[in-house]
């Protein structure tokens, strides 16, 4: 699948649920609707905010974030996942006490997203996880592109799927089929 693909898909997805269901229904396992899920976009970056970014924190972000970023310049959903804009990166950013390549794109209730440049360069498993107090070396590794990572959160209607050990590496092939 190509890079960046996915994130349009699934931010089409859920503007297709919101559209067709006035909501997003989030589904209990045994197949009822827990609650609805707000979803709050903010408009697209453009290209000067992306490299804006770049220059003001010395790193590249990966491709399929920048998808995301000039889709929509950051996002709140499901009540306590905040994907920061550009202008919240830079200034989060500038308060964490992270070695230069890892950047703080977003938080998760008690936790915070982070994004390893270093390892971004080779594909898969840049995406890490911290809890709110954990330093940089605790983070957990969620094998994942952001893309990816992205969709798997929303199919899991924010819950933190990696506690339950998925399979990263054949996950185009599930959602190419």
């Amino acid at each position: 699948m190509e890079e960046g693909k996915l994130v349009h898909m699934t931010l089409g997805g859920i503007k297709k649920a919101v559209s067709k269901y006035g909501t997003f229904p989030m589904f209990h396992h045994g197949g009822h609707v827990m609650e609805d899920a707000t979803f709050h976009f903010r408009d697209p970056a453009n290209p000067q905010e992306v490299t804006n970014l770049e220059k003001k924190l010395g790193v590249s972000v990966p491709n399929d974030y920048k998808e995301f970023l000039f889709k929509h310049n950051g996002m709140e959903m499901f009540n306590g996942v905040e994907l920061l804009s550009t202008e919240g990166i830079i200034e989060y950013n500038e308060v964490q006490d992270f070695p230069k390549e890892y950047v703080l794109i977003g938080y998760h209730y008690d936790g915070r997203y982070v994004i390893d440049t270093n390892k971004s360069r080779n594909g898969l498993g840049y995406m890490l996880y911290l809890d709110s107090i954990d330093d940089i070396e605790d983070a957990v590794n969620l094998d994942s592109n952001f893309e990816i990572w992205f969709d798997m959160l929303v199919s899991s209607n924010g819950t933190k799927y990696w506690e339950v050990s998925p399979n990263i590496q054949e996950y185009y092939k599930l959602v190419s089929e």
